[in-house]
């Protein structure tokens, strides 16, 4: 595990003291990296109290909650969408409630599991959704697995800093000691997983691809993109390997005399 590779990314996080608490407990398990999808509402106006901006606001009643861990919120990057948050990424896991169908749900322990392999290959990420509705299907999708803390069916809900709390302990009972690379003495260098950023960029050409050819459904052209979503993470392609698909979607679209799609890059500041 290389804990300086693991980040938490909060999705539009409603409550302000939930983001000060999250810090307070990344802070307690010896993670350092948090990362923020800006909701709507810090483009507003304050909610609380004189301020310029919304942001600034939440931000400065997070640093209350956050109390000795302040400074991750100060060192936080905050982003327009999850693309941008996930951009750099090699592997992401999206957590939920819900049973997602066809997705396969780590719990906690497993996808620890999963980050201390994958850690050491690059930057991976850790997302919890909004407060009230959690992450939707069409986020879920952006992320490599899914997770489930197992709750009592009574009561399912929980509290975003209390989630956080347990993947974190999670994280760090999975770190353990310090961790050699993955490649041993004598063997040959493991080939570095492709990126978030990649990945979106060539689903942005495919989707576009396959409408021209009348292969999607116009009315969902993203259900059976899911499905070819799925495969591909199966098959945990490397960087070089997502790029020659990507050449060769950008082939056929010279071919076909269609213009390239908008999109595809990252924006805001890195995770």
């Amino acid at each position: 595990m290389v804990l300086e590779n693991v980040v938490f990314v909060l999705h539009r996080p409603s409550s302000a003291e939930n983001l000060g608490a999250v810090a307070r407990v990344l802070r307690n398990f010896g993670l350092s990296r948090l990362a923020v999808v800006e909701p709507p509402a810090w483009a507003g106006a304050p909610r609380t109290g004189p301020g310029p901006t919304g942001r600034e606001d939440a931000l400065e009643r997070a640093r209350r909650t956050a109390r000795h861990a302040s400074d991750l919120l100060e060192g936080a990057a905050l982003h327009p969408d999850l693309d941008a948050a996930l951009a750099r990424t090699v592997w992401a896991c999206g957590t939920t409630s819900r049973a997602v169908e066809g997705r396969r749900r780590l719990s906690p322990r497993e996808m620890a599991a999963e980050l201390g392999h994958r850690s050491r290959d690059g930057l991976v990420a850790v997302v919890l959704g909004e407060e009230r509705r959690g992450l939707s299907d069409a986020e879920l999708a952006s992320c490599a697995a899914v997770c489930g803390i197992p709750t009592h069916a009574a009561y399912d809900s929980m509290n975003l800093a209390q989630a956080a709390a347990v993947l974190a302990y999670e994280v760090a009972l999975a770190a353990g000691p310090a961790a050699p690379g993955r490649a041993g003495k004598g063997e040959a260098p493991v080939e570095a997983p492709a990126r978030h950023e990649t990945l979106e960029a060539l689903w942005s050409r495919l989707r576009a691809l396959l409408r021209a050819a009348g292969y999607l459904n116009p009315q969902n052209p993203d259900a059976i993109l899911a499905e070819w979503r799925a495969v591909l993470a199966r098959a945990e392609p490397t960087q070089r390997e997502v790029e020659l698909l990507l050449a060769a979607a950008r082939a056929l679209e010279r071919a076909l005399g269609l213009g390239a799609p908008r999109g595809g890059g990252a924006g805001g500041r890195g995770p």
